[in-house]
């Protein structure tokens, strides 16, 4: 997966596998999530309830292109929608076509969005009623979000959307284009902050539960290296296209001179989070047993936001004191159909957890497949 996306072994596309993605990427596109927690740490008791503090890298991406976007973005000049070659004042050669069209033409259906942010949360919980064997628990999360990196670029129902806001560590370049909210330099640093808020509640009933959360509610304001495009006419192309998919190095070649987008500057911009709702079922058999259904959705289509919703279920099953086994069945968020496992240690009387998971098996079974992901912990302490 990473040297997928990063190319850490350095290679670039020759002409065969520019065609290649450019044939595939219509098909499916792809979708990308990291999520680490830094720090964690949480304190519970019968009477107070509980409260958790932590500090959580998160970064995502979509990218969906059109037959067109595809052509264009991997192929560059020698794209089928140019049908005419100059060269400019540069000695570069450049592409144009003799009757041009608008964005909101090429490119309807396309995404390339991507977020990255730090949240510092603040999360409480309690049970708020326990009468026979019926209980109630309700809580909420209180996040102070830090933003590094934001990318919001489609094409829905022929109306374009632009706009980027990235950390000057990634040194991208807008050409020609100025803004008002410069970070000079090429540190890590914030380019947006703003608020979020979980709140969620879980229904036991004997041996059943039912729960419903909804999810990063709230909205970033970036007022750092903020930039906007409009909707206008793809006239000419220098750019040779995609080499690889790098996608921070290959960016450049999005909204750098001579390229897709005509950037403008602002001051300052807003965006939603991409706010998610998320429904489960689950029966405790017994001590070895637990069964349970869950599904997530999207509510909003800002940047980050998951596409398809995903539905799976799946049982839990305790080999040992010790040892928790997991695996299911899904399908949705554009993946296709997935088999998710996962396994679970649990040593010195509980004490200290660790383990890993997987969102789909067959991912290590086959040499072809959709989703490739990797789940691990390893310092979790119950003191």
């Amino acid at each position: 997966l990473f040297g997928l996306i990063f190319q850490s072994h350095g290679s670039s596309f020759s002409p065969a596998p520019k065609h290649a993605a450019a044939q595939a990427f219509p098909r499916g596109g792809m979708r990308f999530n990291a999520d680490v927690i830094a720090i964690g740490a949480s304190y519970q008791s019968q009477g107070f309830g509980g409260v958790a503090l932590t500090v959580r890298e998160r970064a995502t991406g979509t990218f969906i292109l059109n037959d067109e976007a595809a052509n264009l973005i991997f192929l560059g000049r020698t794209s089928p929608y140019f049908d005419s070659l100059a060269v400019n004042w540069a000695g570069d050669t450049v592409a144009y076509a003799t009757s041009p069209q608008r964005y909101s033409t090429l490119f309807d259906g396309t995404v390339l969005s991507m977020l990255w942010f730090r949240e510092y949360a603040a999360s409480y919980g309690l049970k708020i009623l326990d009468v026979g064997s019926v209980k109630v628990y309700a809580g909420a999360s209180v996040k102070f979000i830090e933003s590094f990196a934001y990318l919001d670029a489609r094409v829905q129902q022929a109306a374009f959307v632009a706009r980027s806001a990235l950390s000057p560590i990634f040194g991208i370049s807008y050409g020609k284009a100025q803004t008002p909210s410069l970070i000079p330099g090429n540190t890590l640093a914030p380019i947006g902050s703003g608020w979020g808020l979980d709140i969620g509640a879980t229904v036991e009933i004997g041996r059943w539960s039912v729960s419903a959360a909804v999810v990063d509610m709230g909205k970033v304001t970036f007022d750092g290296n903020v930039f906007n495009a409009g909707d206008t006419i793809l006239n000419g192309l220098s750019s040779a296209g995609f080499d690889s998919y790098n996608l921070f190095e290959e960016a450049q070649k999005i909204t750098g001179d001579g390229a897709f987008f005509k950037w403008e500057g602002l001051q300052s911009a807003d965006a939603e989070l991409p706010t998610r709702i998320k429904l489960g079922i689950s029966h405790f058999y017994g001590y070895r047993w637990q069964f349970g259904i869950d599904m997530v959705a999207s509510l909003n289509t800002t940047s980050g936001s998951m596409g398809e919703p995903i539905i799976s279920a799946g049982a839990d099953y305790r080999v040992l004191p010790w040892l928790k086994v997991s695996a299911g069945l899904g399908g949705g968020g554009n993946m296709g159909m997935f088999v998710p496992i996962s396994v679970l240690f649990s040593v010195f009387g509980g004490t200290w957890e660790m383990g890993f998971t997987s969102r789909d098996l067959i991912t290590y079974l086959l040499d072809r497949r959709p989703v490739v992901s990797l789940a691990t912990g390893v310092m979790r302490f119950r003191l």
